[in-house]
């Protein structure tokens, strides 16, 4: 079970200016998968993507598309650290 957040969006949030603006927030971030295949930090994330997990130095987040928006999803069992990874990821997605 899972903490999740769903961020409302306007469209398809590029998964790319996500991580750049993660990385100019403090949080520098990996691409680990994109829609259940595990993708290669040399190649530029895709346009279009159903889910994504992002790798932080706190852990991973989920990230999945859905009809209310985007859900933003770490481990029930998630520190302090994670859920603040979880919660800056979602307030980024919201500017997008």
């Amino acid at each position: 079970m899972g903490l999740s957040t769903v961020v409302p969006v306007r469209g398809m949030p590029s998964l790319a200016a996500l991580l750049e603006r993660l990385a100019a927030a403090g949080l520098p971030t990996s691409l680990l998968m994109v829609d259940n295949s595990l993708v290669s930090s040399k190649v530029p994330p895709p346009s279009t993507w159903r889910d994504a997990r992002l790798k932080t130095a706190a852990g991973t987040v989920t990230l999945k598309r859905e009809a209310a928006g985007i859900s933003v999803t770490v481990f029930g069992n998630a520190d302090e650290a994670l859920q603040a990874a979880q919660s800056l990821i979602a307030q980024i997605l919201a500017q997008i």
